[in-house]
C-alpha cells in the first residue's frame, strides 16, 4: 500500500464514522504566536479545546502538515541519524470536540490497525498513564488484548502536552512490534526502551485538561480527544520497511540525490546514508516552508529555515553534491508530492529561486570562513591553547553563520576543543534579546476567554453607529462595576460597529456617549475569538456596566481603511498579473494613513513593473466595479479561487471579498462598496525586508492626491533651485551629480596627497613582527571620507602588514581595515572589524582582506582605542612571531 492509498484510506475511514475532513492548515499557527510552527495535527483545533472558539462541528479528521525544528519539539539535531525523526513530517488523526472519549477513540484506531490496513493484533501493544485505571479498563473490553500487552508508564511518557502551557491529558500510545532485530539488545529491552523494537505509531491523548503559566491543571470546558499518527511511520509498518526514509515518501528524492552525489545510497562504504537522510528530509522541509511565504532570515520562523537549509547544505556537500543543486532537488519533492499538495507546483520557481539564493549566500560563507577559524586555531596553538574560548565559537558561529559542526570538527584534528559552555552563554543573551523582540503570549488581556458568556456580535459592515449595552468594564487587571473621568479602560460590549484589529487592519477609533458619560475610544483588539475589546478613556462623567451607550465610528479613520484595504486588494492583485502568480502576501498593514504590503518576490521590483502595477490599480479603480462581500462555506470558497493567507485563522464560514474579474480573497475586514470610492492609489516606495520579501507602501484617495501635490511643489522648489533651463529636470539632476563626483574624487586625491605628506615626515610607530608591520590609528574626522584618504597614504608605506583606522565623529566611531595581499588569509582584518564593532553595537563586514564598520561612541574612547590596540598586537605578535 503506497503513502497516496494510506492517506486515503484513513480520512474515507473516518468520515465513514462520521468525522468531517478538514485540509491541512498551514505551518504557520494562525492566531497563536506561542507556536513558531504547527507541530501537531491538534495546533489548528487548540481554540476549540480551550473552549475560546466555537464550533458545530463535533467530530474532525486530518493530515496535518507539521515541522518539529525550534522551541519545545525540536528533532532537527537528530534528523538523520534515527530511523524515524524528520522535521517535517504529517500528522494523521482524529478528533473528537466534546462527542466522544476513550472508549471509542480505542475503538476507531483499533479497528483501522487491524481491520483497515490488515495489522496482525499480535504485534500491537499499547501504554496508559500509570494511574489511568480506566484506559487499560477499557482496552481490555474493547479489543481484547492480553494484560500483558497493556503496560503502564509514567508522566513522562504518557501524559501529552503541546508546549509549557496549553491543552493536556493522559494519554495511550499504540506501539508495534518490529522484532527482535531492531532491538537494542539489552537484556531490560521492553516497551519504553528508546531502541526501535517497539515503535509508537498512535498516540491517543484523552484532553482533559488546560495546563496555565503557574502550572496548575484546569479542567476543559468538554473532555474531548486528540490523536495523532505519523504518516511515515505508518508507511513504514505498512511498506515492511526498516526505516521511515525507505518508503515511498522519500526513496525517489534520495535517488534523485544519488544522482548527483560521489556515493550511492545504502552502499555500505564510507556509511553516508546518515546525509543522504539529512538532505531528504532538510529539502522537504524547506520546500514546504518556503512555499508558506516565510524567507531565510536570522530570526523567528526565517532563522529555523536557514539553519534547516544550511544544514542540507553542510550534509550535500559530504555526499560531493555540486553547486548549486537545491533547486534541481526542490523540483522532485514537487513532484512526489503533487497529488496531496498540487499547489506546491504553482510556487516551485519561487521556491528554486529562494533557495538558489540562500545555497549561494552559504557556498560565499564556507569559502570566506574557513580562513577565519584556520587563522583562529593557528592564533590558538601560538599561545598553546586547548580550548576554543565560546565567545570566539559565537562569533565565528553567528557574525560568520559558520556551522558549528565543522568548527568541531577543524578544531579536533587539531587537538583543540570547543568551550560549548561559553557559546551558550553568549548564545542566550541573544535568545533573550529575540524573546524580547518576539511575541511569545497572546495579546495581554486579564480575564479568561470564559468570562464572556456569549460572543460579542459584529455589526460594522458597511456602518459606523449603534447603540449596544455594556457587559464588562476592565482597567489594568481588575473589573469593574463602573469607571469614572480620567480613567484608561477596556470595554466589552453586546454588540458593536467597532472594528477589531485583525487582517492587518487597524482597529476602529471613535466614541461611546453613555447617558452620563462619555469615551473616546483609541484602539480596539479581539484578544479572543468571538471578543471585541474597545480602549480608550473615560473622557467625562461615567460609564457603567449595564448601561446603554451610543456607538459612533469615527467615519473619516474608517473610510480612510477602507479605501486602502481595498487598494491592498487590487494591488495584490496587480502584482499578480504583472510579476507572476510566485507572488503571495507575507503581511500587511492597513491602516487610515497609508497601506504597507508584504509580499514574496526574489528580486527589487523594476521601476517599469512598479509604473504597470500602480497604472493597473489606477484603472479598475476608474472601472467603479462593485466589490463584492458575502459569507460562504470555505471550501467553496477556494473552489472560486479565494486567495487565503498562513497567518490568518478561518472557520468553516468564511467572509470572501470579491472585485469581479479582478480579486478573490478571504478578508474579515471593511471595505469600499464599489472602487471607485477609492479615487486614486499612489505608491510611495518600494523596499526589502528580508531575503525573497519586498514591501510596497501607497496612499489612495484624498491622501494620494496630496501626496501627489507635495511632490509636485517638491518638484517645483527643486526646478527653481536647479534652474535647468532647456535640459530636463533629471538631465540637470545627473549632470550636477556627475560635477560633485569628479570633485570629490578631486578632494580624494588632494587629501591622500596630503596625508602621505603628512606620513612621510611623521614619526608614526608601527608594530614589526617577522617582517610584517601593523599600524593602529585614531582619527579625529569631520567627514567619514577622510578615513579612506588616510587608509591610502598610510598603506602606501607598507610592503606586508595590516592596518587598523579608527575614526572618530561627534557621535560615532566608523573603522576601516586592510591586509596586504600576502597575508589576507592569514590575517583576517574582517574578523577584527567585526568584533570590535560589535562591541560598540553596530556591525561591520567585507573580506578577509579589506573591511568596514561603525558604532556608536563608548563613553571613553581613548580607552577603548587602546584596548582595541593591545589586543590587536597581541593576536599579530601571536602570529607572526
Amino acid at each position: 500500500m503506497n503513502s497516496w492509498e494510506l492517506r486515503q484510506k484513513f480520512l474515507l475511514y473516518f468520515n465513514a464514522c462520521g468525522h468531517d475532513v478538514v485540509p491541512s492548515a498551514s505551518l504557520i499557527p494562525a492566531g497563536d504566536p506561542t507556536l513558531l510552527f504547527t507541530n501537531a495535527g491538534m495546533v489548528p483545533f487548540k481554540d476549540v479545546f480551550l473552549g475560546v472558539e466555537k464550533t458545530d462541528r463535533k467530530r474532525a479528521v486530518s493530515i496535518q502538515k507539521c515541522v518539529r525544528a525550534g522551541g519545545k519539539h525540536n528533532d532537527l539535531d537528530r534528523v538523520g541519524f534515527t530511523r524515524r525523526h524528520h522535521t517535517f513530517f504529517e500528522m494523521m488523526g482524529n478528533f473528537s470536540f466534546g462527542d466522544y472519549f476513550k472508549r471509542e477513540a480505542i475503538e476507531f484506531a483499533w479497528k483501522f490497525l487491524t481491520r483497515e490496513i490488515g495489522l496482525s493484533p499480535d504485534v500491537l501493544w499499547v501504554t496508559v498513564y500509570k494511574e489511568d485505571d480506566e484506559a487499560e479498563r477499557l482496552w481490555r473490553e474493547v479489543t481484547g488484548i492480553s494484560q500483558h500487552r497493556i503496560v503502564r508508564l509514567g508522566e513522562k511518557d504518557n501524559v501529552w502536552q503541546m508546549g509549557e502551557t496549553g491543552p493536556c491529558g493522559p494519554c495511550s500510545e499504540i506501539l508495534v512490534d518490529q522484532g527482535a532485530g531492531f532491538s537494542c539488545g539489552s537484556p531490560d529491552c521492553k516497551v519504553g526502551c528508546d531502541c526501535d523494537r517497539y515503535l509508537e505509531i498512535w498516540n491517543l491523548v484523552f484532553m482533559q485538561y488546560d495546563r496555565n503559566s503557574a502550572g496548575d491543571l484546569m479542567p476543559l470546558p468538554r473532555p474531548s480527544i486528540d490523536t495523532g499518527m505519523g504518516l511515515e511511520r505508518l508507511c513504514a509498518v505498512v511498506q515492511g520497511k526498516d526505516s521511515n526514509f525507505e518508503t515511498d515518501l522519500f526513496m525517489p528524492l534520495i535517488r534523485s540525490v544519488e544522482g548527483y552525489a560521489r556515493l550511492p545510497y545504502g552502499n555500505g562504504a564510507g556509511d553516508l546514508d546518515y546525509a543522504y537522510r539529512v538532505v531528504a528530509d532538510h529539502l522537504r522541509s524547506s520546500v514546504f516552508l518556503l512555499h508558506e511565504g516565510i524567507a531565510p532570515s536570522n530570526e523567528g520562523r526565517g532563522h529555523v529555515l536557514r539553519r534547516i537549509i544550511r544544514r542540507a547544505i553542510l550534509f550535500g556537500r559530504e555526499l560531493g553534491l555540486p553547486y548549486p543543486v537545491l533547486p534541481a532537488l526542490a523540483e522532485q519533492v514537487a513532484l512526489m508530492m503533487s497529488r496531496p499538495y498540487p499547489e506546491l507546483g504553482t510556487s516551485l520557481p519561487r521556491i528554486q529561486e529562494s533557495l538558489r539564493m540562500e545555497e549561494g549566500r552559504f557556498h560565499q560563507t564556507l569559502e570566506s570562513g574557513l580562513p577565519i577559524l584556520q587563522e583562529m586555531i593557528r592564533t590558538l596553538e601560538k599561545k598553546q591553547e586547548k580550548v576554543f574560548p565560546g565567545e570566539m565559537l559565537f562569533l565565528l558561529h553567528d557574525t560568520h553563520g559558520f556551522p558549528l559542526d565543522i568548527a568541531e570538527d577543524t578544531a579536533r584534528m587539531r587537538g583543540i576543543l570547543l568551550d560549548y559552555k561559553g557559546y551558550e552563554e553568549k548564545m542566550e543573551e541573544q535568545r533573550e534579546r529575540g524573546r524580547s523582540s518576539w511575541t511569545g503570549k497572546k495579546e495581554d488581556f486579564p480575564l479568561p476567554a470564559s468570562r464572556l458568556s456569549s460572543p460579542v456580535e459584529f455589526r460594522g459592515y458597511g456602518k459606523v453607529s449603534l447603540q449596544g449595552s455594556v457587559v464588562l468594564l476592565v482597567r489594568g487587571q481588575e473589573e469593574l462595576k463602573e469607571a469614572r473621568e480620567g480613567e484608561e479602560i477596556m470595554v466589552v460590549l453586546d454588540k458593536t460597529v467597532f472594528y477589531p484589529e485583525g487582517g492587518g487592519q487597524t482597529g476602529d477609533v471613535g466614541d461611546l456617549i453613555g447617558p452620563f458619560g462619555y469615551i473616546r475610544v483609541t484602539g480596539t483588539r479581539k484578544p479572543y475569538p468571538g471578543w471585541i475589546v474597545l480602549t480608550g478613556e473615560v473622557r467625562s462623567g461615567k460609564i457603567a456596566v449595564g448601561e446603554t451607550v451610543d456607538q459612533h465610528v469615527d467615519e473619516n479613520a474608517r473610510h480612510s481603511a477602507e479605501r486602502h484595504h481595498t487598494a491592498t486588494h487590487l494591488l495584490h492583485a496587480a502584482l499578480r498579473t504583472v510579476l507572476g502568480d510566485q507572488v503571495r502576501q507575507a503581511g500587511s498593514l492597513v491602516s487610515p494613513e497609508k497601506l504597507r504590503f508584504d509580499f514574496t518576490y526574489p528580486h527589487p521590483v523594476s521601476h517599469e513593473n512598479l509604473n504597470a502595477v500602480e497604472e493597473l490599480v489606477n484603472r479598475w479603480i476608474l472601472q467603479d466595479s462593485e466589490v463584492d462581500a458575502r459569507e460562504m462555506e470555505k471550501s467553496k470558497a477556494l473552489d472560486m479561487g479565494a486567495l487565503a493567507f498562513f497567518d490568518e485563522k478561518y472557520g468553516d464560514r468564511v467572509r470572501v471579498v470579491q472585485v469581479p474579474g479582478t480579486s478573490v480573497e478571504l478578508c474579515g475586514g471593511t471595505h469600499v462598496h464599489h472602487t471607485g470610492e477609492i479615487g486614486s492609489f499612489l505608491i510611495v516606495q518600494e523596499t526589502g525586508v528580508a531575503a525573497g520579501i519586498r514591501r510596497i507602501e501607497a496612499v489612495a484617495g484624498p491622501l494620494a492626491y496630496q501626496r501627489a501635490v507635495d511632490w509636485r511643489q517638491e518638484l517645483k522648489e527643486l526646478r527653481g533651485l536647479l534652474e535647468p533651463g532647456a535640459s530636463s529636470l533629471s538631465e540637470k539632476t545627473l549632470s550636477l551629480l556627475k560635477e560633485n563626483a569628479g570633485l570629490q574624487k578631486e578632494i580624494q586625491t588632494l587629501r591622500s596627497r596630503l596625508f602621505a605628506i603628512e606620513e612621510k615626515h611623521s614619526k608614526k610607530e608601527f608594530l614589526e613582527q617577522g617582517g610584517h608591520k601593523l599600524a593602529v590609528v585614531h582619527l579625529q574626522m569631520t567627514d567619514t571620507r577622510e578615513i579612506r584618504a588616510r587608509m591610502d597614504a598610510i598603506k602606501s608605506g607598507i610592503d606586508s602588514g595590516a592596518v587598523l583606522l579608527i575614526g572618530e565623529t561627534e557621535e560615532k566611531l566608523t573603522f576601516l581595515g586592510w591586509t596586504s595581499p600576502d597575508l589576507g588569509d592569514v590575517f583576517p582584518i574582517s574578523l577584527w572589524v567585526k568584533t570590535f564593532a560589535t562591541e560598540v553595537g553596530g556591525k561591520g563586514g567585507g573580506k578577509p582582506s579589506w573591511a568596514e564598520g561603525g558604532g556608536l561612541k563608548p563613553a571613553n574612547v581613548p580607552s577603548f582605542v587602546q584596548n582595541v590596540k593591545s589586543r590587536l598586537e597581541e593576536a599579530f605578535t601571536a602570529r607572526f612571531s
